[in-house]
């Protein structure tokens, strides 16, 4: 019973925040039971910043906040800004930049990997990676199940307020500038002074989600992600017993994925070389709900491997499990990190009919909501995955 394994992590070591004492239990907890499989097992240390999503939160709403206050003062301030907010988000987001990361506290993280090398070793040979990660969020209350379907609104209204702003500020800078055309009024009001209600409102939405997600109080994270965790130890189990013919196996365990995939990123850089001939899939929040196999991640701008996500298709037209390939708008994994460098990976994950996964960041992703049927169907597929691969290989 792999639910048995999460139950029991949660009992010895309990939330696991990046970067924590907590955190770093874990992962070595994870080492000595993929050791019973194998004995290519190690730990790799990495420098983390455990808030720097929050810190990234935190920087845009308060940038965007002093911008509000700037535009009655120097207009041409709360034009800059938010635009230099917005670049960091976008650079940070899209491109994987540790831009704030420079200014914020550190701490110590780790990777855990088991390698299963084949029967017949070959260079040539692609390897195939299944990964999960091992730390918890922190409890973001906007994620509780009344407010899931309007953060997409949330979201879109303070990005709109934002570049409102940005818009009038640029045109209230000409006006002061002496460009009357600009100079438009109504009822002896300028245009521009009675449309700040506008990024006002906005701001009103960035400040209710900053507030309500951000918090430094952590949850447990037994779907999210000690689920796939679970599905490793039994990978491993598995493998033990039957080795591969020709595929070079890594089972990997990533840490602080919540600020930023931090783990995932650490592994790539320090792993480039010998990832170039490799397959990822990673799995996410796999204990509940139907599984799904992501082709894209729409809020980072991360476009999977088509040959990845077609593997587990094949693999799960295989196993007659029922599994559709989509994108998420709102959130990232760890197999961005690896399409970011070109290398071919996806995730497999649990969502609910909304293509929402469950639980995640809140009080209800404890053990007992994780259900057992979600991790033997993960861990057939991963399995099936695997003959489809030794297949290509």
């Amino acid at each position: 019973m792999f639910s048995e394994l999460i139950f029991e992590l949660v009992r010895e070591v309990g939330p696991r925040p990046p970067g924590s004492v907590a955190e770093k239990k874990a992962a070595y907890w994870i080492m000595h039971k993929f050791g019973e499989y194998t004995p290519e097992v190690k730990v790799e240390k990495f420098q983390t910043c455990p808030r720097a999503l929050q810190n990234l939160i935190d920087f845009v709403v308060y940038s965007y906040l002093v911008s509000v206050f700037l535009y009655f003062i120097q207009p041409i301030f709360s034009l800059l800004l938010p635009l230099t907010s917005l670049l960091i988000l976008y650079l940070t987001r899209f491109k994987g930049m540790e831009i704030l990361d420079k200014f914020a506290s550190k701490a110590e993280s780790q990777n855990v990997i088991a390698i299963f090398k084949p029967v017949r070793e070959n260079r040539e040979a692609r390897k195939l990676i299944f990964s999960g990660h091992h730390d918890s969020a922190y409890f973001m209350p906007l994620f509780q199940k009344k407010y899931l379907r309007f953060i997409p609104l949330i979201i879109k209204t303070a990005i709109f307020g934002i570049f409102s702003l940005i818009f009038i500020s640029f045109f209230k800078f000409l006006v002061l500038e002496g460009f009357s055309f600009c100079n438009i009024k109504i009822f002896n009001y300028s245009i521009y002074d009675l449309l700040i209600y506008v990024p006002l409102v906005g701001l009103g939405s960035a400040l209710f989600f900053k507030f309500n997600t951000v918090t430094n109080v952590p949850v447990i994270g037994a779907n999210d992600n000690l689920s796939s965790i679970a599905v490793l130890i039994g990978l491993a189990d598995a493998l033990s017993r039957k080795k591969t013919e020709k595929t070079e196996i890594w089972l990997v365990s990533f840490g602080s994925e919540e600020p930023g995939l931090k783990g995932s990123r650490r592994f790539v850089k320090k792993h480039i070389d010998e990832l170039r001939n490799s397959y990822l899939v990673n799995m996410e929040m796999v204990g509940k709900g139907d599984l799904i196999v992501l082709r894209a991640e729409k809020s980072v701008g991360a476009k999977h491997s088509s040959e990845a996500v077609k593997i587990v298709l094949e693999a799960a037209e295989k196993t007659n499990l029922k599994i559709k390939d989509s994108i998420i708008g709102f959130g990232d994994t760890d197999a961005s990190s690896f399409t970011r460098k070109g290398l071919k990976a996806t995730t497999v994950m649990g969502v609910n009919k909304n293509n929402i996964p469950f639980y995640a960041h809140t009080w209800e992703d404890k053990p007992e909501n994780v259900e057992e049927k979600n991790l033997q169907e993960t861990l057939k597929l991963c399995l099936s995955i695997i003959e489809v691969v030794e297949k290509r290989n």
